[in-house]
C-alpha cells in the first residue's frame, strides 16, 4: 500500500471527490475524511443491509483500485458484520488511505466460523466476495456456507 504522508484534508477530500466523478460507484449513505499529523483517511459507509449487496458495491469500488485487501469483522458488543475493503486513493498531492465498508445482521449462513470481536481477511481474487454478491439466495439449500479465508 502507498504511504499516505503528507496529505492535507483539503486535497484528501478533493482527491475522493474526483474518483467519486471519475467512477459510476454506489453511493455511499456517509463519508469522512480524517486527518492527523499529515495523514489522511477517507472512509466511504455503503448503503444497503444484505450480504450481496454489500458485496456487490464493494466489488464496484474494488474494481477502481489497484490494491485492495477485504476483510470481515464481528464486533464483540452486537450482532453484526462489518464488511470492508481497504486500498490506495493517489493523485497529483499525493496519496491517501480508503475504507469502504457496509455492516449486516450476523447470520451464520453467510459467517459460520466468524467468531465475535474477530477479523478476517476474504478473498476478493479467488472470488468469495465475488460469490457472495452474485448470490441473493438466504436458504442453506441453495448454497453451501461459504468459509472466511484468513488470508493477508
Amino acid at each position: 500500500m502507498t504511504t499516505t504522508s503528507g496529505m492535507t484534508f483539503a486535497h484528501a477530500a478533493t482527491l475522493l471527490a474526483r474518483h467519486l466523478a471519475d467512477h459510476a460507484l454506489p453511493e455511499p449513505v456517509s463519508l469522512s475524511v480524517t486527518t492527523s499529523y499529515g495523514d489522511s483517511t477517507v472512509t466511504a459507509q455503503l448503503r444497503g443491509d444484505t450480504v450481496p449487496g454489500i458485496a456487490g458495491d464493494l466489488i464496484a469500488w474494488a474494481d477502481t483500485l489497484s490494491v485492495v485487501t477485504v476483510e470481515a469483522w464481528r464486533p464483540s458488543e452486537r450482532d453484526r458484520v462489518h464488511l470492508s475493503i481497504r486500498g490506495t486513493l493517489t493523485g497529483p498531492a499525493g496519496a491517501v488511505e480508503l475504507k469502504v465498508f457496509g455492516a449486516v445482521d450476523y447470520d451464520p449462513f453467510w459467517f459460520a466460523d466468524l467468531q465475535p470481536d474477530q477479523c478476517k481477511g476474504v478473498s476478493l481474487a479467488l472470488g468469495q466476495l465475488r460469490t457472495w454478491a452474485a448470490n441473493p439466495s438466504t436458504t442453506t439449500d441453495t448454497l453451501l456456507v461459504p468459509t472466511l479465508q484468513a488470508q493477508r
